[in-house]
């Protein structure tokens, strides 16, 4: 049997919307894949990807949830699965500020990454622009052909 968070009635939970839950491979995975922006879903919010429920009542593998944080497409279950839920706390506000400081995490990786990426190739990428507009002037000599200067005509 899996393990599940444990969870009470009143608690708030940051839990996977059922799309993105974690089918395919095992809870520690499936999180583990928020290291790069959006855990593969680069262009979902963190709303949509991660519901904050407050529990109304729990069973062995579900839990029946009350008020909700969602995008505002949602389409929602009043029966949620254990298995999507990471983690409970006290209050709303804690479980939204723990979603997006997950969500962040791949994000800023990502961002520097990126930022690293185009300043080390920030040379070799003049280089090969400037040889792309030589082959478009030779391709096209009769537009870029040395023209007189008009300086001086009235």
């Amino acid at each position: 049997m899996t393990d599940f968070v444990d969870i009470k009635p009143g608690e708030w939970v940051l839990a996977f919307d059922e799309p993105y839950g974690p089918y395919m491979r095992p809870m520690l995975e499936h999180l583990e894949m928020f290291r790069m922006r959006g855990g593969g879903w680069d262009s979902h919010s963190p709303a949509e990807i991660f519901h904050v429920y407050q529990v109304r009542d729990v069973k062995p593998k579900t839990y029946f949830i009350g008020e909700a944080v969602t995008h505002p497409h949602a389409y929602l279950k009043e029966r949620q699965p254990r298995t999507h839920v990471i983690a409970a706390g006290a209050t709303k506000e804690e479980m939204i500020a723990l979603r997006n400081r997950l969500f962040s995490i791949g994000d800023e990786t990502d961002d520097r990454i990126e930022a690293e990426m185009y300043r080390r190739i920030e040379k070799f990428s003049a280089r090969e622009h400037a040889k792309a507009e030589a082959k478009i002037h030779r391709l096209l000599p009769h537009f870029f052909a040395k023209k007189p200067s008009r300086k001086g005509v009235a």
